[in-house]
């Protein structure tokens, strides 16, 4: 019996390592990434090529719902990326000054929702299209979302928790009851204890973007694809890095950690050693 609990827990313990490996992986990688594109970033842009632009955004066409929230008033929504969550303490901080400052949360849903958009980075205007983004996390379609939810897991928060996408500066969270337009079938009790949070992408603001580029009817427009991931950052690209290389560091270490733990743990179980 001690035998098979010390092998099982080994076995959870070394996938938690390899987890987390593989987010130190991404956030290395990415951050490999960015520092290459910029570099080498040239002043026509080819199809097929990976590009980091940094610019002003220019939003033609709002993704849904973003006539249900402002966060900025006046500014129009390019991109978002949200999540549905509810307060284990039924008490959230509405008045944070910082996504996720109450970590009391479980997230029931997370997606990334598009309108038009471009970066105007002074030499061209690049249309931006993030559909691989929202592809690779899963991004669930907040236009039809319900409340059939079941448990919170990491990958309901697959598009909130990306390494890919660092927007801090525009953050709102609002009761679900308060966003017009946002039905998920939920009774309204259940209303007073649900909330949209969400990041955006506004008009008129500094937005670094690296992707691969396609040439559209003679006009570039920046994706992802799995050998060219799209990332996006508010903060600008040396801040991003940062961030990646701590996360890298972070995840690594934790990574080591488990590996170690999962090694003893099955080697109790199988009797080696």
């Amino acid at each position: 019996m001690v035998e098979a609990v010390s092998t099982i827990f080994g076995v959870v313990i070394l996938a938690s390592s390899l987890w987390f490996g593989s987010r130190a992986i991404t956030a290395g990688m990415l951050s490999h990434s960015m520092s290459v594109s910029e570099a080498d970033s040239p002043s026509t842009l080819v199809d097929g090529e990976t590009v980091a632009i940094e610019g002003t955004v220019k939003v033609r066409s709002e993704p849904p719902l973003s006539n249900a929230f402002r966060i900025d008033e006046g500014a129009s929504i390019g991109a978002y990326v949200w999540r549905l969550k509810e307060s284990e303490s039924y008490n959230y901080n509405l008045d944070a000054e910082e996504p996720g400052a109450d970590m009391n949360l479980i997230t029931y849903a997370s997606g990334i929702e598009s309108g038009t958009f471009t970066v105007d980075d002074g030499q061209r205007e690049v249309r931006i299209d993030t559909g691989w983004l929202a592809q690779t996390h899963g991004s669930a379609d907040i236009t039809t979302v319900s409340s059939d939810w079941t448990v919170s897991t990491w990958l309901s928060k697959r598009s909130w928790k990306s390494q890919h996408i660092h927007l801090e500066d525009h953050w709102t969270v609002t009761p679900v009851a308060d966003v017009d337009g946002l039905d998920t079938g939920a009774d309204d009790e259940s209303l007073d204890e649900t909330y949209f949070e969400a990041r955006a992408i506004l008009d008129g603001e500094e937005l670094a973007v690296c992707g691969e580029v396609t040439v559209e009817q003679g006009r570039p427009v920046l994706h992802g694809s799995d050998e060219t991931p799209l990332v996006l950052s508010d903060h600008g690209f040396d801040d991003f890095r940062s961030s990646l290389r701590r996360q890298a560091l972070k995840y690594g270490l934790a990574s080591g950690g488990f590996a170690v733990i999962a090694a003893l743990a099955l080697g109790s179980g199988l009797g080696i050693g």
